[in-house]
């Protein structure tokens, strides 16, 4: 015969396992679900991570695009200002000066007042591929003085930083000759000289703006050994 005192122990006792199972049962629940939030967590933080990385590389090849294509633009701009500026006459007006650097879609910045004196600094460089250390800085810098709104000085200097330069000078009383110092390439030019030194003179290589290697001095006027011949005869 069993009791009711046994009875009620053993339901008590199988009432017992029922909730330690009952809660066992929760923890694991509880653990699965903190293990599945855990992974999600993982699952988008590499997914993040990767969006990140993705458009910080996407946003940097952009970049460096632009600066090439930058420095592209200012080798078109500086052919377009040599085709101005090789055959001006000393002499001709601010007026028509300016009217022709506008013509052919070159940015200058204009002077408020040219009545006695004034220069025009214009300036082709790759400014973004040397800020972000891809080329040399390199530039074609061209200056123009007025005096009584008549050019009287016109300078044009393709260089590379401050060591090598290839400059052409033209005023009244320039004489035709060349110059060389051991990085630098002076040519001054007769106004009055339209001749093939002339053409020789301005024909700077602009495909040194924007080259990753850099150029040397006689890279820069290539044609300094004619310039030096026709001077010497």
């Amino acid at each position: 015969m069993i009791s009711i005192g046994g009875l009620v122990s053993n339901k008590a006792l199988s009432e017992d396992d029922g909730r330690s199972n009952s809660q066992l049962y929760e923890r694991l629940l509880m653990r699965q679900s903190e293990s599945n939030v855990r992974s999600e967590l993982s699952r988008n933080s590499k997914r993040w991570l990767l969006f990140v990385v993705t458009a910080t590389a996407i946003a940097l090849l952009l970049v460096l695009a632009a600066a090439f294509v930058l420095a592209q633009r200012a080798r078109t701009q500086a052919a377009r200002y040599l085709r101005v500026v090789a055959p001006l006459r000393m002499g001709t007006t601010y007026g028509l000066v300016v009217t022709q650097l506008r013509n052919a879609d070159i940015p200058v910045t204009l002077p408020s007042d040219c009545h006695e004196e004034c220069i025009l600094d214009i300036r082709f460089v790759n400014k973004w591929q040397y800020t972000l250390h891809l080329a040399p800085p390199t530039g074609l810098v061209g200056r123009l003085d007025f005096r009584d709104e008549k050019l009287v000085y016109k300078s044009t200097i393709l260089g590379q930083g401050s060591i090598y330069a290839a400059s052409v000078s033209e005023y009244p009383s320039a004489v035709s000759s060349v110059k060389l110092h051991q990085y630098k390439i002076l040519v001054d030019l007769s106004p009055s000289d339209f001749t093939e030194y002339r053409k020789g003179a301005y024909a700077f290589n602009l495909a040194c703006i924007g080259s990753v290697m850099g150029c040397k001095t006689d890279e820069l006027l290539p044609t300094i050994n004619d310039l030096e011949h026709a001077t010497a005869k």
